[in-house]
C-alpha cells in the first residue's frame, strides 16, 4: 500500500504502528513525502484473525503534516490470534520533523532536519544524519546515533547506546547496557545502571559528566589549556595527577587540571576510572 503527497518544508511527520518497523528515508524530491506500508500477515490457526477489516489504516495529509498509523479496531485477546505486524517505510525531504511510535519493531531514521521523536517499545533505533532536536527512547533494545548535530537524548532500558561522529548537547542512559561515544564534540552526561562507558572527545564544550553504578570508565580527551576535574572510582588512571592543584588521592581526584577549564566528572561507585589526555 503506497501513498504520495506534495509538502511545503519544513514539514511534520507522524507514524504510529503497534507492531512492526518503521524507516524514514531521504526522498529524491525536496517537497514529496512518499508513505509505503508493507504488512506481513504472520501465523494464525483463525483466518478471521489476521483479517485487514480488524484494523483501522490511516494515511493522510493535514496541512504539511503527513500523518500514517495502524490501529487495531478490537483488542485480541486469544491465544489463537494473529501475530500480524505493519511496517512503514517513509521516504521524506531533509526538513522534516518526525513523530515515531512503535509498540514492537525497530526505527531507523536518516537525513533529516528538525526535532525528531523516536520510540520503540521492544527493537533497536538508528538514527543518522540528523540536525536539530533528536529524542530517543526504548525499553528494549540498543540506539545507534551516528553523524549528528545539536541536541541528542537517547534512553533504553536494556540495551547499549553508541554514538560516533556527534556534536552538541548529549544525553544519555541506558539501565541494562554500555555507552560507547567516539569521535565527540559538545557537552554530555551519562548514566548507566551497571556497564561500562568508553567515550572519546575532540572537543569539550559546556562539561562532561558520566556516572555508572558498577563498571569502568574511559574517556579521552584533548589535552588542551585544561579542565576542573572530578574523578571518584575504585581505581583511578590518570597520568596527569603531577598537574592538578587540588586533593589527589588513589580514588578520588578533585582539583583544577593546568589552568583549568570545563568541567569533568566520572563516577563509578565500583570500578575503575581512565582519563588519557591526547
Amino acid at each position: 500500500m503506497t501513498r504520495e503527497f506534495n509538502v511545503s518544508t519544513p514539514g511534520q511527520l507522524k507514524i504510529f504502528t503497534a507492531a512492526g518497523n518503521i524507516e524514514v528515508l531521504p526522498s529524491s524530491s525536496a517537497n514529496k513525502v512518499k508513505v509505503e506500508l508493507y504488512v506481513d500477515r504472520g501465523f494464525a490457526f483463525w483466518s478471521n484473525s489476521n483479517n485487514l477489516d480488524n484494523f483501522r489504516i490511516t494515511m493522510l495529509q493535514r496541512g504539511n503534516e503527513i500523518v500514517a498509523s495502524v490501529e487495531r479496531k478490537h483488542r485480541e485477546t486469544s491465544f489463537f490470534s494473529g501475530q500480524m505486524s505493519f511496517s512503514f517505510r517513509v521516504y521524506v525531504p531533509e526538513a522534516m520533523s518526525t513523530d515515531l511510535k512503535t509498540l514492537g519493531g525497530k526505527v531507523t531514521l536518516r537525513n533529516v532536519k528538525g526535532t525528531q521523536s523516536i520510540k520503540t517499545n521492544g527493537g533497536s533505533i538508528e538514527a543518522s544524519d540528523i540536525k536539530g532536536k533528536v529524542e530517543a527512547y526504548t525499553s528494549g533494545g540498543n540506539i545507534d546515533i551516528d553523524d549528528s548535530r545539536g541536541t541528542i537524548y537517547a534512553q533504553t532500558d536494556g540495551g547499549n547506546i553508541s554514538l560516533n561522529k556527534n556534536s552538541g548537547e548529549i544525553r544519555l542512559k541506558t539501565n541494562g547496557g554500555k555507552i560507547i561515544a567516539q569521535r565527540i564534540s559538545g557537552s554530555m552526561l551519562g548514566h548507566v545502571g551497571g556497564g561500562d562507558i568508553w567515550a572519546d572527545f575532540i572537543q569539550i564544550d559546556q562539561g562532561v559528566d558520566l556516572q555508572t553504578s558498577a563498571g569502568n570508565i574511559h574517556v579521552e580527551v584533548p589535552d588542551v589549556v585544561g579542565y576542573q576535574l572530578l574523578l571518584r572510582g575504585t581505581q583511578i588512571n590518570f597520568s596527569g595527577k603531577e598537574k592538578v592543584n587540588g586533593e589527589v588521592k588513589a580514588g578520588h581526584i578533585e582539583g583544577t587540571y593546568k589552568d583549568g577549564g570545563p568541567p569533568i566528572s566520572l563516577t563509578t561507585n565500583a570500578g575503575a576510572i581512565t582519563l588519557k589526555m591526547k
